[in-house]
């Protein structure tokens, strides 16, 4: 059977599909049950959850990324809003602004911030210059220090997707309102939150994400001060002398099995406050 030129690249997107993605999951998921020496079995999860040191790690890693996510949004969505307000040409330069914004994460972000908040930043030798303290006690290398470096890229990541739903809101709809008689918190109720909701739930979702993946920023602020599912996984992959790739899998399965549970949950908000607006 002959294939036509549509089915051919299907098939080609279909098995990288299964290559990149559903192939390493299936092989990071196997070798979560499976042990150093060999064996197969359940002692990762069991180390997972009855360690201290590593129950520690996945509450801290929900509670920071969950912070920061929740920050970021709120920041972003009054970003979003006065995007929508200027001009199209200043428009377009912030949203170019955006894009380099939120990809600037890593290393080089935690070096910029300890340039400028750090111990012996620029912020503190202006301090000490003047008699007098900017940043009080802010500790860079603290809670929140990193909830501040997450916030300098999950804010225009935010901005970036909470923005096109901005621009679909028509001012036309708030006149209608007035014309019938409908109240202004009648009309954010009513017409605004539910159409803001699925796109406010899906891009805490997608930072919530984003904050849990880095490694790099939170590594490079307070090494293992603070431990942190990504921290940990990168020292059990890359250390010579304490590294366990199967305890490694196992903790990225709870990190990806944490995130379709909010997905689900997401997703089951959305439909009952669409049903019940109905």
């Amino acid at each position: 059977m002959k294939l036509s030129l549509k089915n051919r690249f299907l098939l080609l997107f279909v098995l990288l599909i299964c290559i990149v993605l559903i192939f390493p999951i299936g092989v990071m998921i196997l070798s979560s049950f499976s042990s150093q020496d060999g064996s197969f079995g359940v002692m990762n999860y069991q180390e997972l959850f009855t360690n201290p040191y590593y129950k520690k790690a996945i509450s801290n890693s929900l509670l920071l990324s969950m912070t920061a996510a929740l920050v970021s949004e709120i920041v972003a969505v009054i970003g979003a809003w006065s995007l929508t307000k200027i001009s199209d040409s200043a428009k377009e330069s912030l949203v170019t602004v955006l894009n380099l914004a939120s990809s600037f994460a890593g290393v080089p972000l935690a070096f910029s911030l300890i340039i400028l908040l750090g111990n012996s930043g620029v912020i503190n030798a202006i301090s000490k210059a003047m008699h007098f303290s900017l940043t009080g006690s802010l500790n860079l290398y603290s809670w929140v220090g990193l909830i501040i470096a997450y916030s300098f890229f999950e804010i225009p990541l935010g901005m970036l997707f909470l923005y096109p739903i901005f621009e679909e809101l028509d001012n036309g709809w708030k006149e209608a309102s007035e014309t019938l008689g409908a109240s202004n918190w009648f009309f954010i109720k009513k017409v605004i939150y539910p159409i803001l909701l699925p796109g406010l739930i899906e891009t805490l979702l997608i930072l919530f994400a984003n904050a849990m993946g880095t490694y790099e920023t939170a590594f490079a602020l307070t090494g293992n001060k603070i431990t942190l599912i990504s921290t940990i996984i990168g020292s059990l992959i890359g250390g010579e002398l304490d590294s366990n790739v199967p305890l490694a899998c196992a903790l990225s399965v709870v990190f990806g099995l944490t995130m379709v549970i909010l997905v689900i949950l997401g997703n089951l908000v959305v439909k009952k406050r669409t049903s019940t607006e109905r």
